[in-house]
């Protein structure tokens, strides 16, 4: 009999044979706890002999309760009919006996089986203990078995992982060996490198064994030879023979006559020695021979003997690059305090970078040339400002056509970095990067009559003035109309470049772009005039003076008026913009 849950309700016994659900467990080797040995064999024994005799017992009561039920109406009949007489039994309900005898073998068979069921309720309850402790004991006996098969992987795992690090171990260190010049020193480290890294060798620590004998055997493998080299005046030099050593000694070779020359020596390895005289040789008495004209032997040879063989001359690769970067940092500074006549404290700091890079070889040339400058400006009881801001790229693919003039191609590219407002309006900005931009694209002719002095005239020059951001940028400022992002132009264009030394650390230089447009008032010219003085103070001091003058008839500038003391806007138009910058800087130049 076993139980099985049907629901939340009680436990319900579940008749079945207990043949099937119990079987005979018989563990032939004893289980080991500690030093204790268990015979769990003698315990399922009892266990089932328990479960036999309870079938035993529940089919003894049945068969008695079925014995009693059909028996004692008869019993109960036979006396009442030899104990009752004739006259009294036309008085008694016959009905009402059998009925009260049939009443009392019910309540009977109900006491029988009440007690039945008690008792097996008990031994159910009996069973489920030795059942929940067979299967605790199960599981202990499985999680052992587990660990020790997991106890003999790691330990399995363990020694592959310690046989590979000692093989390899072996094989690195037996390296050094041949090194080593005492066989029996070296015979004697193979045999403790073969035992200790053997197969089947284990360390509790292999890498520090390992580092160890690394130094070992490389203390032994690199380990000097010392000895000393004594001259005729018993002057000692000692000198050690070891492998890569770089290092030499000298000593001097002496003679009776005190006639010396210095030698040098040089160790290559543990048992070669490298010697060799040095160019300062003494010596006081010369050995002298008489000897007569006749024992000289003259031979005459002709002047072909002495000629000299031709020998190709070394030249100077050729220098394809010439590079060049310039850093400057400028500062203007006017500081007053406390000063009667007014006047309010500002400074102005800038970067200026330029690097250029030039490609000469035959009649090809290359020219580039980048450009990066930013300033900004603080002044008493205004916030800071920024005040320059340019981007600027060129380059220029030229080749020679005849004397001073080049064919030419090439182009350039100017932006500015950071945002920028219209003074004191700082809210809404006027550009920014990519807005406005201008790419232009120019072929023709070059002329170069000096260093100093380029001018470029191209017939043909594209011009594109892009900006990108037209929400916050308004494009018609910079000539282009309403919802236009990028306006073309195709036009003629010259540049001239000039450079001169004005004085002595005073260098000047110019550059003037003009640029009209073929499409659109070709009589109409953009200009862009840059002029920058540079006075030397000395290597890394130095005073700039730059402008820049520039006039596009597509720009709109806004127009201002003073007024009551404070610039007033009167209207936008069309104007000559000037740009003016003295400063002291730090210049630092590459090549």
């Amino acid at each position: 009999m076993r139980f099985v849950r049907n629901g939340p309700g009680p436990k319900t016994p579940d008749l079945k044979p207990l043949k099937e659900t119990v079987p005979f467990f018989n563990i032939a080797k004893p289980l080991t706890r500690g030093n204790r040995y268990v015979d769990w064999s003698v315990h399922y024994q009892c266990k089932f002999i328990i479960l036999r005799l309870r079938n035993i017992y529940f089919f003894i009561m049945r068969k008695l309760a079925v014995f009693l039920f059909l028996l004692l109406p008869a019993f109960f009949s036979l006396n009442s009919s030899a104990q009752v007489n004739q006259s009294q039994l036309g008085e008694r309900d016959t009905l009402k006996m059998s009925r009260d005898s049939i009443l009392r073998l019910v309540r009977i068979k109900d006491s029988l089986l009440i007690l039945s069921r008690r008792d097996s309720m008990a031994m159910s309850h009996l069973i489920q203990n030795l059942e929940y402790n067979r299967d605790s004991l199960f599981g202990i006996l499985n999680e052992i078995r587990y660990k020790r098969i997991e106890d003999s992987l790691n330990h399995l795992n363990q020694y592959y992982k310690s046989r590979d690090f000692n093989r390899r171990s072996k094989t690195t260190l037996k390296e050094f060996l041949p090194g080593i010049d005492e066989d029996s020193v070296k015979a004697s480290l193979s045999d403790v490198v073969g035992l200790v890294y053997d197969d089947t060798a284990f360390s509790p620590k292999p890498r520090l064994l390992k580092s160890s004998m690394d130094r070992l055997l490389e203390h032994l493998n690199n380990d000097s030879t010392w000895f000393s080299v004594i001259n005729s005046k018993d002057m000692a030099v000692p000198f050690a023979m070891k492998n890569n050593r770089t290092d030499s000694a000298a000593f001097f070779v002496m003679n009776s006559n005190n006639d010396s020359a210095k030698v040098y020596m040089k160790s290559i390895d543990k048992h070669t020695v490298y010697m060799w005289v040095g160019d300062d040789l003494k010596l006081q008495h010369l050995l002298k021979k008489q000897g007569t004209p006749d024992g000289i032997p003259i031979q005459w040879v002709g002047p072909q003997k002495y000629r000299v063989a031709r020998r190709p001359v070394p030249t100077q690769a050729p220098k394809l690059w010439t590079k060049r970067a310039e850093f400057l940092f400028m500062i203007n500074q006017a500081s007053f305090s406390n000063w009667s006549k007014g006047g309010n404290s500002s400074i102005a700091l800038s970067t200026d970078v330029k690097a250029s890079a030039n490609y000469a070889k035959g009649n090809i040339k290359w020219d580039n040339f980048f450009w990066f400058v930013y300033g900004v400006q603080k002044a008493e009881l205004l916030d800071l400002r920024k005040n320059q801001d340019k981007i600027e790229l060129r380059s220029g693919l030229s080749h020679v056509a005849f004397k001073n003039f080049n064919y030419s191609i090439g182009g350039s590219f100017i932006t500015q970095s950071f945002k920028g407002y219209s003074y004191p309006n700082d809210s809404v900005p006027v550009s920014k990067f990519m807005a406005p931009a201008t790419l232009q694209l120019n072929v023709g002719m070059e002329y170069r009559p000096n260093p100093g002095l380029k001018i470029n005239m191209s017939p043909v020059s594209a011009k594109f003035t892009a900006v990108l951001d037209t929400v916050l940028i308004d494009q018609t400022k910079f000539g282009l109309k309403e919802g236009q992002r990028i306006r073309p132009e195709l036009g003629a264009q010259v540049l001239v470049e000039h450079k001169t030394v004005l004085f002595k650390n005073v260098n000047m230089s110019n550059r003037l772009i003009l640029f009209t447009n073929y499409l659109y008032h070709p009589e109409k010219v953009d200009i862009d005039w840059l002029l920058t003085l540079d006075l030397k103070v000395n290597k890394y001091i130095t005073t700039t003076i730059r402008t820049n003058l520039i006039y596009d008839d597509d720009i709109i500038l806004p127009l201002y008026e003073v007024k009551d003391g404070k610039k007033v806007k009167i209207g936008e138009g069309k104007r000559v913009q000037f740009m003016e910058i003295l400063a002291i800087g730090f210049k630092y130049i590459l090549y």
